[in-house]
């Protein structure tokens, strides 16, 4: 487990190999994670996930914690460069995702899916902040690998 203290930039990353995963399977990998008490910035950019496996690119993008939408709007009013931001989330239907709790009481993001296939390669596993934004009090377990269910 590590607690990120104070950043500017962020880009967590992990690869495994499809050999240790049972073949043609369905998977997702997920970031766990919490947010301390002192977390602040981890709400104001979303930062891109994504999984490479071969030539197959899964991308997406989500925030490191919930946003409350009266802060959003807030942010919104004070903050110019922030209608870029706003603009680019309604083109993209708004489909960035948000961590959701766990029962053991960790946050996850899903940061993609892929499938084991019958080969030995790498899956690499990224989740890189977009903006620039200070921020602090993430705390990270981990990459999480696991069969997705349908």
């Amino acid at each position: 487990m590590a607690e990120l203290r104070t950043v500017n930039w962020l880009e967590i990353e992990g690869k495994i190999r499809t050999r240790i995963l049972t073949p043609n399977t369905s998977y997702a990998a997920y970031l766990v994670m919490k947010s301390s008490h002192r977390a602040y910035g981890l709400d104001s950019t979303p930062s891109e996930v994504s999984i490479v496996l071969g030539n197959k690119v899964n991308r997406g993008k989500a925030y490191l914690c919930n946003k409350d939408e009266n802060k959003r709007n807030m942010e919104t009013l004070f903050y110019g460069n922030r209608r870029n931001r706003v603009a680019q989330e309604q083109e993209d239907g708004g489909n960035i995702q948000v961590p959701s709790k766990r029962e053991d009481g960790w946050m996850e993001i899903e940061i993609g899916e892929f499938f084991s296939g019958e080969g030995d390669e790498e899956i690499r596993m990224s989740l890189m902040e977009i903006g620039h934004q200070l921020k602090g009090g993430l705390v990270l377990e981990g990459i999480e690998v696991r069969p997705k269910h349908t």
